[in-house]
């Protein structure tokens, strides 16, 4: 059974920054492989992790004993020459960074200034290099919080956390939530000619109210009126 010579500190320092920080998704898999061999992983289990055979991880492990930190990272290949040039690159970089949600904006921006068009896919494929990845954007109540405010109730809430520590009070979080009831209208196969119908009618709205300690104790209770301050103090309890 193979397994990578054991590490030392400055090789195993090594290997966890590149697993962590690298921006080539190979050289991130092949210092995590050597350091789980490290760790006494079968090569066999290496491969269930990453979608490579057994020789390729054998590969990894022979060319790091041999060439050492060089074997983590790809050799260039001879090609055709990338379209942009690096101070582009981080161009587009940072037009994707002020426009997160269009990469077609991007497109349009980048050609503008550099008379160069990129299709989507190649922006997909610099952004993913770059380690952006594509998920939902939240929203955020931050930019309307009152500073003072916020800090005097982290002040208050910690008084209280402290009281229930000690057993004086039974100490729940509260929130509510509203679902409409309504479909969404789906898309369908359909001959030509015809129309799937749904039935236009009013489903109304729920309404779901939730109480929930630090030792994760909830209680809901769902209504179909409107939640108002009598009906949670009801469910409180006060």
């Amino acid at each position: 059974m193979r397994y990578v010579q054991p590490l030392l500190d400055t090789q195993r320092d090594l290997l966890e920054h590149t697993m962590t920080h690298d921006a080539a998704p190979r050289a991130r898999a092949r210092a995590h492989s050597l350091l789980l061999s490290a760790d006494g992983m079968t090569i066999k289990d290496i491969t269930k992790i990453y979608p490579v055979d057994r020789d390729t991880v054998s590969t990894w492990i022979r060319k790091w004993e041999h060439e050492g930190p060089a074997s983590l990272h790809d050799k260039p290949r001879s090609g055709r020459p990338p379209k942009l040039t690096p101070d582009e690159q981080t161009l587009a970089l940072a037009y994707i960074k002020e426009e997160p949600r269009s990469l077609t904006q991007v497109v349009e921006r980048l050609t503008n200034k550099t008379e160069k068009r990129l299709s989507i896919s190649s922006l997909k494929r610099l952004a993913k290099r770059a380690r952006l990845r594509w998920k939902r954007v939240r929203k955020s109540l931050k930019s309307l919080r009152d500073p003072a405010a916020f800090a005097r109730c982290q002040r208050e809430l910690e008084a209280l956390q402290k009281q229930e520590d000690k057993g004086k009070i039974d100490l729940y979080y509260f929130d509510e939530a509203g679902f409409a009831l309504d479909p969404s209208i789906p898309y369908a196969w359909q001959e030509s000619g015809t129309v799937i119908e749904l039935p236009a009618m009013k489903y109304g709205r729920i309404n779901v109210l939730g109480f929930m300690n630090r030792k994760n104790d909830l209680h809901a209770s769902m209504f179909d009126q409107s939640i108002h301050t009598g009906v949670k103090a009801s469910k409180s309890g006060l």
